[in-house]
């Protein structure tokens, strides 16, 4: 077992992709998670659909945080500087994107149980889509870190 494991880490493919295949891994467990809190609030307790939106893309996106930064990009940047991009990136994807997928979703569909388990994959799966890009530049572009800086710089300057 433990040789194919390794023949898996040293092929090729996966190398090139690596941060990819963590990322939809650590996606994965974390759409898992989001989609259990959402349909217990939604489903079980019968609770809006955006507001079972918002608290389990909240608790699914502290959970994020943790493994990207140690796990997916294995990131080097000073975590403070990384946690403001990534919940800028985070809330702008859980809190709009995916709410207006499913406002969208369920108006096409229709509401239920089944329709808001339908509305909540779409919108994590259109979510997953906006947050590899916004994470990747986050956790391995010096943009973020520099932009950060300058804003720190301007704030001292008016002090």
């Amino acid at each position: 077992m433990k040789e194919k494991i390794q023949k898996i880490r040293q092929n090729k493919l996966v190398q090139k992709h690596k941060a990819k295949i963590k990322f939809v891994l650590v996606g994965g467990t974390n759409f898992l998670l989001d989609l259990g809190i959402y349909t217990l609030l939604a489903n079980v307790l019968g609770w809006n659909q955006i507001v079972a939106n918002i608290i389990s893309v909240t608790i699914s996106m502290i959970f994020s945080f943790y493994m990207n930064y140690t796990f997916v990009w294995r990131s080097q940047k000073n975590l403070f500087e990384t946690v403001a991009g990534f919940f800028v990136v985070s809330m702008f994807s859980n809190y709009v994107v995916q709410n207006l997928v499913i406002l969208i979703v369920s108006a096409i569909i229709g509401e239920g149980n089944i329709q808001n388990v339908v509305c909540k994959c779409c919108a994590s799966g259109v979510g997953m889509i906006t947050n590899y890009f916004g994470y990747k530049i986050v956790f391995t572009s010096d943009k973020v870190t520099n932009l950060l800086k300058k804003i720190q710089k301007k704030f001292k300057k008016k002090k």
